[in-house]
């Protein structure tokens, strides 16, 4: 019997945190999760990277580039037979 009791009383408790709980959040909108997720990083220079970046090495994609560039203008002069 007083087992009842007792598990009674914790499901009366919790069903009254419950009801705290969305008598305060009435009305409100709940907040979008990159904004959660936002405020609960830290600024590194490692998140200023655009999503899936962050293993290329951007350097040498530079160069790829660059060297394209350049055998693309060089290519435009020679004259094939």
């Amino acid at each position: 019997m007083l087992a009842l009791q007792v598990f009674g009383g914790i499901a009366v408790v919790i069903g009254l945190a419950l009801l705290v709980e969305l008598w305060l959040k009435r009305g409100k909108a709940p907040r979008p999760l990159a904004e959660r997720m936002r405020s609960g990083m830290k600024d590194r220079p490692d998140t200023e990277k655009p999503l899936g970046m962050e293993a290329t090495d951007l350097e040498s994609v530079e160069k790829a580039q660059k060297l394209n560039e350049i055998s693309a203008l060089k290519s435009m002069n020679v004259r094939f037979k």
